[in-house]
């Protein structure tokens, strides 16, 4: 049983933690208000600390420049959907997308203002291929269970891939306003006419 003393021992760690926690979502909140702005090329570490009022000192404690730190929160972002990906390993992701795209939506719904960036003007494409080819990987393996055509899914892929991210920008663009249910819905009902197309035999 943990004693007072013990107590007392642990709480400065855990409350250095949290200032770390803090300032990280301070300086990730003031990058994505800069990327509303401006490319990431053109955001420099003094502009980002001088917003959130940190050290500069601070800031290369936990990244190495504003390149560094972006890739870092997206990495923490595509985690997660690497996560939600797993959590449905063993199901039948081409005939049963539903679950996975709500939980999809309500991801993205939650870091709304860092999707809106990230897929906006001034976004990241490596993050949007990189996410793209774990989706991919994850229909590919079904697809060739089911029609051993390798071409027809990459073509069939990147036309869907290209609809499915213009649908979640225009989403973003208009601030969420549907909910990420009803997204999940259409964009299931889409994908369901798309691959029912594909796999019908010319």
């Amino acid at each position: 049983m943990m004693t007072e003393e013990d107590t007392m021992q642990v709480k400065p760690e855990k409350k250095e933690d949290r200032r770390v926690r803090r300032t990280k979502k301070l300086l990730t909140h003031g990058l994505i208000q800069l990327m509303k702005e401006k490319q990431v090329q053109d955001i420099t570490v003094r502009e980002l600390a001088d917003l959130v009022d940190v050290n500069r000192g601070t800031f290369y404690l936990y990244y190495r420049d504003i390149f560094d730190m972006l890739d870092s929160i997206e990495q923490e972002l595509f985690n997660q959907v690497n996560q939600l990906i797993a959590a449905h390993k063993g199901e039948t992701v081409l005939t049963h997308t539903l679950p996975v795209l709500k939980e999809l939506f309500h991801l993205v719904e939650e870091n709304k203002e860092l999707c809106q960036v990230l897929l906006g003007q001034n976004g990241d494409m490596k993050f949007l291929k990189k996410l793209s080819d774990v989706v991919q990987e994850a229909f590919r393996r079904e697809w060739l269970m089911m029609k051993k055509d390798e071409v027809t899914f990459d073509y069939s892929y990147a036309f869907g891939a290209l609809g499915f991210v213009g649908l979640l920008r225009t989403w973003l663009e208009r601030d969420c306003v549907e909910k990420a249910d009803d997204m999940a819905v259409l964009s299931d009902r889409m994908i369901r006419l798309g691959l029912t197309s594909s796999l019908q035999t010319p």
